[in-house]
């Protein structure tokens, strides 16, 4: 099994990678996903905080919300995580904490 992590939106990003080589493994878990799905790094957790939260503010106007999900892949009974709701502005180092040390979960975003 491998974590993926997913930014997962209504109308397609500049500036994201597509979710490629997990695509088909991410279909199978069968969660509520929006459409438009793309690939996150999250190893340098400061900088790629830095870089996911320009590119939100780029991409998006505000009222409009994004999920961020963290899931195994290679597992299809699981049951869909837990679903937080927040705002970008509230999304900081501690909030990513929490995303990165949860066995799998979706934070819906609101920008």
């Amino acid at each position: 099994m491998s974590r993926v992590y997913v930014l997962a939106s209504n109308k397609p990003l500049t500036g994201m990678e597509e979710l490629n080589y997990y695509r088909r493994a991410v279909e199978e878990l069968g969660y509520p996903m929006k459409p438009f799905r793309y690939e996150l790094a999250l190893e340098n957790k400061e900088k790629d905080l830095e870089n996911l939260r320009s590119c939100l503010e780029k991409n998006f106007s505000p009222g409009e919300v994004l999920e961020l999900w963290s899931v195994w892949v290679g597992d299809v009974n699981r049951k869909c995580p837990p679903r937080f709701q927040g705002r970008l502005t509230d999304f900081d180092m501690d909030a990513l904490e929490q995303f990165l040390s949860a066995e799998e979960i979706c934070f819906d975003i609101m920008i």
